[in-house]
């Protein structure tokens, strides 16, 4: 079969994991039945981290032309209330200060923040742990299960998620940026405010790493960022005789009538924390 690509797009994809709350300090799990709000150290993570980001990464503080997408959880949304706060700040402009000081009891964000652009998007949410949640990470789910058990409560009870249908709701998220990607000729960029179970299932998922017996637990820190560059190609094929022995170790993906391909890569170190001021950096964030 004859198959040619022509030059592709590029989408910039910034994976950011919230700022530390009290259970991340505690070494509680979370998950996504466990709605904790960020320590004062966690939103001052985030402002510091808007901060650096507009200058290392020569964004205009209004993020024209970006998608940023950020998880229904208060974590999140209380990150990325930092982080536009910290990004306008090193564009001298003039937020409320009081933000500062700390949140309010109940955060909503407008589709527009600081005129920053944002969507939310409950893909993005915490993995269910289901009887983990709220209880030390180092308590195991059988006996987690056991100790509801003893308090009356069943382990139907309690919403639990494989990683493979984290993957496939967080991917879905991925796949939409790809599709508004292959709109550019040149390259797009992406800001994804989300978790660390969500990430770790992604970096798993697209890299392969992270997920087999025996391998080191992929480690996310509080307010780090992983980049992933996605180089998408548009499909020239003259027959669609394509067997699946062809395409199975190959990312594709159907806009209209149209066969994209997609590759990643990773830049820079996984849970990348060099956006943080060292002095905000959490002891156990990676929790």
């Amino acid at each position: 079969m004859n198959n040619s690509t022509r030059q592709g797009a590029l989408l910039k994809l910034y994976l950011f994991r919230h700022g530390e709350t009290e259970l991340n300090r505690a070494g509680i799990v979370q998950g996504a039945g466990v709605d904790a709000s960020l320590t004062p150290l966690g939103f001052r993570q985030a402002i510091g981290v808007g901060k650096s980001f507009v200058d290392r990464n020569s964004v205009v503080a209004t993020f024209k032309e970006w998608n940023i997408i950020c998880s229904t959880m208060a974590r999140t949304r209380e990150t990325l209330l930092g982080f536009c706060l910290g990004a306008q700040e090193n564009a001298n402009a003039t937020p409320d200060e009081s933000a500062h000081e700390y949140l309010p009891d109940d955060i909503s964000l407008p589709s527009e923040l600081y005129s920053i652009p944002i969507i939310l998007d409950a893909r993005l949410k915490e993995k269910a742990q289901g009887a983990r949640e709220n209880k030390r990470n180092d308590i195991t789910q059988e006996t987690a299960e056991a100790m509801e058990l003893e308090l009356g409560n069943p382990p139907s009870a309690f919403f639990k998620e494989s990683d493979e249908e984290v993957a496939v709701r967080a991917l879905g998220v991925v796949e939409d940026e790809i599709r508004r990607a292959t709109q550019s000729h040149t390259s797009s960029s992406t800001l994804m405010v989300t978790h660390g179970g969500v990430i770790r299932v992604l970096l798993r998922d697209i890299f392969k790493v992270g997920g087999g017996p025996g391998e080191e637990r992929i480690r996310v820190f509080n307010s780090s960022i992983s980049q992933i560059n996605v180089h998408i190609t548009k499909q020239q094929e003259d027959t669609h005789s394509d067997s699946a022995a062809t395409t199975a170790n190959r990312n594709m993906l159907i806009v209209g009538e149209e066969v994209f391909e997609w590759t990643a890569t990773l830049v820079g170190p996984i849970g990348d924390t060099s956006y943080i001021p060292p002095h905000l950096v959490s002891e156990r964030s990676d929790w």
